[in-house]
């Protein structure tokens, strides 16, 4: 069966420098929870260079679960700011 990888890109809207470090951390974060998966394909450079979204290719079979990854990683972040 052929490999479909589909591009996640999360964006932050109204990206500041207020929320750059709000930003930054939520990336660094995300690329800890997903780096060591074969089925995503996630690159710290590309994080570390994204200001106003980031993206990572995750494998089909695996997008839900990824997601949910994001949204516990974007939960994570915000309490840490709090």
């Amino acid at each position: 069966m052929k490999e479909v990888l589909i591009r996640v890109r999360i964006r932050y809207p109204n990206f500041s420098e207020s929320l750059s470090m709000q930003s930054w951390q939520f990336g660094e974060h995300l690329w800890v929870a997903l780096r060591n998966s074969n089925r995503i394909r996630i690159d710290l450079d590309d994080i570390d260079r994204g200001r106003e979204e980031i993206s990572f290719l995750v494998r089909d079979t695996y997008l839900s679960k990824a997601l949910k990854v994001v949204e516990r990683v974007k939960h994570t972040v915000w309490r840490m700011k709090r």
